[in-house]
């Protein structure tokens, strides 16, 4: 896979830079041109939305800005949720905690 990304970085420096397309380097492999070009589109361009991060708190008008600062992080579209929730981003369900021999007993 690092190697196909590197074909990828020298197939797209030789387009751009250079300007001379070299399919030797897709070649080399086992890619095509046009693959090479759906793996930059996929993972170098970024679409809109990805680029910028753009507030949706409006801090102008809140009026204890320290308060505001770190209050709310990653949400699941619940606003500033407490840190605990269902949804799991790893899509493994969650590992149970061993029990210490005081909670056992």
């Amino acid at each position: 896979a690092l190697e196909r990304m590197l074909a990828m970085r020298g197939y797209m420096r030789a387009k751009t830079v250079d300007g001379v397309i070299d399919e030797t380097i897709a070649k080399r492999v086992g890619l095509t041109a046009a693959q090479i070009e759906d793996m930059y589109h996929v993972m170098a361009i970024a679409n809109y939305e990805d680029r910028f991060v753009i507030p949706t708190a409006h801090r102008e008008l809140d009026e204890d800005a320290y308060d505001l600062r770190g209050a709310c992080g990653f949400s699941f579209g619940n606003g500033c949720s407490g840190g605990v929730s269902q949804a799991n981003l790893f899509g493994m369900p969650p590992r149970k905690t061993p029990k210490t021999p005081m909670e056992v007993a």
